[in-house]
Formats: structure tokens, sequence, C-alpha cells
């Protein structure tokens, strides 16, 4: 985006929002926005911590004024949410006098929250800053992501999950102030303490940014000549049309599930598939959290996913034969920090999947050893330790 434009639609925001502020003022002081606590996940999902933290609050909480995000036409996510109670349209005016009036913003990622550029809101209209802004998060972070998170992104809280991740954030380099920054652990994390499982392994590869056109551009989705040429694409598909791996799957007796990340859903269609036992998951249909769960072992490259599979102490490996184009790299090593196999071609891949067939999906003892030196807090309080948080940050 050039300069110019970037003046243009930050002036279009600047004059929306001050149209919105004055619609909501005449809100101000009814019963449903005092001390409102807004929270949300990217608006049509309610699958993450904003839905688990949610969920706590109107369970234990019930006197907190806490309100959840969503857009109706999501129906499945919706109808999870709609028990609770305290729904807001995402997107609606409803959702910008909610957004104006709300003393507390919570929410898994940052950009979808926010009707309007949250820098300039706060540099317009809370430079005290009255209104704070939590940042849930949607995994561990285990690259230098200082570039996309850092103190010029208002936040006044940011969760963290293992002791690594909460020292690698409080570096000079993303330049939090004290406080800022804690552990407490992911809040769906109270939800892996107890599982069951199906015959079913789980494949879940990160997403690559230099092959698509990324939903928070909001420019519609990339080209599928783009996807299907690119070397993440031919990878993948190899891999679920090998016949060693549909034979191995198929004798025994268990299904593959597919999980595109949330940016490579929309290409879906491209793969091809050969065998009833792969199944490619719509995340409209399947829910993550249930998937990681249920599942006896996982196939990753990148994604912080697999530190959820991991703190389940369940088999995973790392299949990188195509490298990462979006972040730089950060403290975790996944040769030596990794909770499974690094793996860069397809056969030794099906080996190692088929060696965790032989031995009933048991992890072995230095990523188990691993597990529980990167896991110091492990328990079901992660939900309580982020609203206490909370309630120290508004004093």
């Amino acid at each position: 985006m050039g300069y110019l434009e970037k003046i243009s639609r930050l002036s279009r925001q600047a004059l929306e929002m001050t149209k919105y502020r004055k619609i909501a003022e005449k809100h101000r002081g009814e019963d449903k926005y005092k001390n409102m606590w807004l929270i949300s996940e990217r608006g049509i999902e309610a699958k993450d911590n904003g839905y688990v933290f949610f969920k706590y609050l109107r369970e234990n909480h019930p006197d907190i004024n806490a309100w959840f995000l969503i857009d109706s036409s999501h129906k499945k996510d919706y109808d999870k949410v709609k028990d609770l109670g305290n729904i807001i349209e995402y997107g609606s005016l409803e959702h910008k006098i909610a957004f104006f009036l709300s003393d507390v913003l919570i929410s898994s990622h940052t950009g979808f929250l926010e009707p309007w550029n949250y820098k300039l809101f706060k540099l317009i209209f809370d430079r005290d800053n009255k209104k704070k802004f939590v940042f849930l998060q949607h995994g561990v972070i285990l690259s230098d992501l200082s570039k996309y998170y850092n103190s010029s992104n208002k936040i006044d809280l940011f969760i963290t999950t293992t002791k690594a991740e909460y020292e690698s954030i409080c570096q000079k380099n993303y330049g939090f102030d004290k406080g800022v920054v804690v552990q407490t652990g992911l809040a769906r994390y109270d939800n892996l303490n107890e599982f069951n499982l199906k015959k079913q392994i789980l494949l879940m590869p990160s997403w690559r940014m230099n092959i698509i056109t990324p939903s928070y551009k909001k420019k519609g989705k990339g080209s599928d000549k783009v996807f299907s040429s690119s070397d993440y694409f031919k990878a993948l598909n190899s891999l679920i049309n090998n016949r060693n791996l549909i034979d191995l799957l198929e004798s025994n007796g268990i299904d593959m599930i597919f999980y595109p990340h949330f940016e490579m859903q929309p290409y879906n269609h491209l793969y091809d598939i050969n065998s009833d036992r792969i199944v490619i998951a719509d995340r409209e249909e399947y829910d993550v959290q249930t998937l990681l769960k249920e599942s006896l072992m996982m196939i990753t490259d990148i994604s912080s996913v697999a530190f959820d599979f991991a703190y389940m102490k369940k088999p995973l490996v790392y299949y990188q034969k195509v490298p990462d184009d979006k972040y730089n790299k950060g403290y975790f090593d996944y040769v030596e920090d990794g909770f499974g196999e690094v793996i860069l071609d397809e056969e030794n891949l099906i080996n190692t999947i088929e060696s965790y067939f032989n031995n009933g999906f048991e992890m072995k003892d230095k990523y188990v050893k691993r597990v529980d030196e990167s896991f110091n807090i492990r328990d079901n309080n992660n939900s309580q330790r982020i609203f206490n948080a909370i309630i120290d940050l508004i004093g």
C-alpha cells in the first residue's frame, strides 16, 4: 500500500470513528455497556482462546459484563456461543458502539475485534489509555514476531504459556513495558488435560504467505493456479496420495484428518483424495481442539499447534520439506527443542509414521522430557490466571 493510499484510508477511518463515537455516546450509561469486556477471535469463529475464556467468564464470573463478537452466518460456531448469552453481531452497529464504550478488549487475534485501525483510535480518542487491550494469543510463539507484535500495538496484557516463550517476549526487541507480558498459559489448555482417543491421526500444517492472499488483507482469496503450482501444495498433495501411507491407514483401520490452516482453507478443493481413510476437514465442520484431543499422533511442519499436541504427551513429527516464508527464527530450535522428529523428505516421513503405528503411538522418552521441561505450568487454571491478571490490570 502506497503512502498516499494509506493516508487516505486512515483519514476515512478517522472520520468514520468520529461519526460512530457520537452515536456511541448516546448509549453511554446504559446497563448493557457498563464495565463491558468485549471478547472476540476472528469474528467468524468460536474455536480458540477467546471462546474458552468467554465460556469461563459466563460460568464462573457471571458478574462480569462480558460479551462475545461473532458473525451469526457462521452457524455452527455461533450456536456454541448462543447458549452462553451475551452475543453481539460481528461488524454491526452494536459492535461499533460496544467497541467505543467497552472498558476491556480481549481477543485471540489482533486486527479483528477492532472495527478500525487501533493505533489510530488510541491516538485520537484514548491518549490516556483508559481502554485496555488483552491479547489472549492463538498459540505459543516460537519465532521472532517482534516485527508484528511490539509496543506499537498498544497491547496492555500479553498472554504467554511456556517459560521460554515468556522470557522471549520480555526481551527488548518486543519493547513491552514491565508487567505487560504475563505467563498464565493459554485459556484453551484448560481443556487438554482430559481426552478420549479415536482411531485417527492428524495432518495439520501451517500456512505460507507468498502463495496466497491472507484474509487479514481483506482482498479476497488468491489464485488457485499460484497455489496449486507451489511446492507447498505439491508436497502435501503428494503425501496424502502416498500409496504406502494409504496402505498403512487402510490396513490398520485408521483415518488421517487433514486440517489445512485457516488461511489455506479456501484451497481445500484443489487436493486429490484417493482413499476413504483420508479426510480434508472444513473449518466450518470440524473443531480444532476436538481434533487435537482425539488424534493418536500429529504431522505438522512449523505450526505452534504442536505445543498443544505435545502438552498431551502424544507423538508428533515436523515435516519441513517446504521452509517457512513468514517469520524470523526465534528462541525455538526444532531439532534441539522440538517434541518430535524433524523430517525433510516424504519417504522418511512415511517410515517414521509407521514406526509410531508399531509402537502403539507412544511419545518417545526424550520428547516427553522436553515437554516436562517446557510446560512448567500444567493444570486447569489458565483461564483463572488470565482473569486475575485482567483484574490486576484494570484495578
